[in-house]
């Protein structure tokens, strides 16, 4: 079983406030415009949210997502930060844009292939992120799955352990 984080609650939570639960039914476009944001396509980084007019739509949509963590997220000029807090807030829009671009919420509803390739293809196409982008979020996803089902694992010995434990007792 897979249980969302409180980041990832947090995503979904603005995902269906918008009306969106499904993959491949949005843009950035779209979602701006819900969210009520204005976004600009420029050749260079800016205090809003500007993206690169000659990037892919697939690395505007990634660039996008994490520029999107600082507009919700953050306050400030972070350039005016001491380096470890930037550094922190780099690293929280990392971790959003992540969980943006791939929602844990509708990742979990799919079925993966049987090999790692084609789900990193399915990823990427039915997301619109880079293949770079679907493979680090597929394994994101797989060790966050796979860490609940050896815990659940370790639980189910440990009390295996005790039943056997008490009954010689």
């Amino acid at each position: 079983m897979y249980h969302l984080s409180l980041l990832e609650e947090r995503i979904q939570t603005i995902y269906t406030s918008i009306g969106i639960t499904e993959p491949g039914s949005w843009d950035l476009e779209l979602i701006a415009d819900r969210l009520k944001i204005i976004v600009h396509y420029k050749n260079r980084s800016m205090a809003c949210i500007i993206l690169d007019s000659r990037l892919s739509k697939k690395k505007q949509w990634e660039d996008f997502s994490h520029e999107l963590c600082h507009h919700i997220n953050h306050v400030g000029v972070q350039y005016k930060l001491p380096s470890l807090f930037r550094e922190l807030q780099e690293n929280q829009a990392n971790a959003f844009m992540y969980h943006f671009a791939v929602p844990s919420f509708m990742l979990k509803n799919i079925r993966l292939p049987a090999t790692k390739r084609e789900s990193i293809s399915l990823i990427s196409d039915l997301f619109q992120v880079t293949y770079p982008f679907a493979e680090k979020r597929l394994d994101m996803y797989l060790r966050k799955l796979f860490s609940f089902k050896y815990q659940s694992f370790m639980i189910k010995k440990n009390q295996e352990r005790e039943k056997i434990l008490y009954a010689n007792n």
